[in-house]
């Protein structure tokens, strides 16, 4: 029946009244921040205040005389009594650790994989980011899980995730995948004390087989000192790469009067030598 009506002011049964503020969002900022309606993100009340990062006085001489030679027509002295909620909340992060289980059907010495999980909750503009922390020998793509943006809830309402829909203890569904969050940092417990909702004590987090048998094997001094003394022994050059592996020595020299930079390779007892190069240098290549 509405599309009956003219497309004008007045004419649409929709159409709200009480709204006085018709400024139009880019199309790209709505897919990236998912807010249709550019709501502003909520204040939230900080448990301690951000130490302010003011500039350096300067010099009085260099200090412009303007409030002093043109006074306000309106009275009073200038204040400013705005400020916008992305500076109240600047740099006001909050972190959680959750995991999931992930099978492994191509293996045959693990079934599951436990994948680790950070959950950054960004407060001035109610985002999220989740990461990975990276593993040597993973075979799996880690690092950057979710990049930063705004996550509606799983229930179908439409609305973004809160800071108090991450509880310890209990799962938070992110795009259909269930995180289980087991601990936060400090700041996010003084965050949620600050409400009188304080977070549960942090939960143990699982281990898998992966994560069993990636640890180096340490051997101790009687069992390297009994190997010695009945003749067997692993080979130096394997131990001697095991230990130092990604272990370099770096150190500063001059040759003919150019600054070069020395490197010492622990694992194989082998050197490198590179030249320091300049921008627009000539002579050398």
């Amino acid at each position: 029946m509405a599309a009956s009506f003219p497309k004008l002011p007045g004419y649409v049964p929709t159409h709200d009244c009480t709204k006085t503020d018709w400024k139009k969002v880019s199309h790209v900022k709505l897919e990236e921040v998912l807010n249709p309606k550019n709501t502003p993100p909520p204040v939230y009340k900080l448990p301690r205040k951000p130490e302010p990062q003011l500039p350096e006085s300067k010099d009085p001489k260099s200090m412009s005389y303007s409030h002093t030679q043109f006074t306000n027509p309106y009275g009073g002295d200038i204040k400013i009594k705005y400020e916008p909620s992305f500076v109240k909340m600047d740099k006001q992060v909050l972190r959680f650790y959750a995991y999931f289980q992930e099978g492994v059907a191509e293996s045959k010495l693990e079934a599951h994989r436990i994948r680790k999980l950070t959950i950054t909750y960004y407060l001035d503009d109610s985002t999220i980011a989740v990461s990975e922390p990276k593993q040597n020998n993973s075979g799996i793509p880690q690092g950057d899980f979710l990049k930063r943006q705004m996550i509606l809830r799983s229930d179908g309402s439409g609305t973004r995730m809160t800071p108090f829909d991450f509880v310890v203890g209990q799962d938070a569904v992110i795009y259909g995948r269930a995180l289980h969050v087991y601990d936060c940092d400090s700041y996010t417990r003084e965050f949620f004390a600050n409400y009188e909702k304080p977070q549960p004590e942090a939960e143990p987090c699982p281990t898998d087989v992966f994560n069993s048998t990636s640890q180096k094997p340490t051997v101790s001094h009687d069992r390297d000192f009994a190997e010695h003394y009945l003749g067997g022994t692993r080979v130096q050059s394997q131990k001697q790469f095991l230990d130092n592996d990604r272990k370099v020595l770096r150190f500063y020299a001059y040759c003919e009067d150019r600054p070069v930079v020395i490197h010492y390779f622990l694992a194989d007892d082998t050197i490198e030598v590179l030249e320091v190069h300049f921008s627009n240098e000539y002579g050398y290549i």
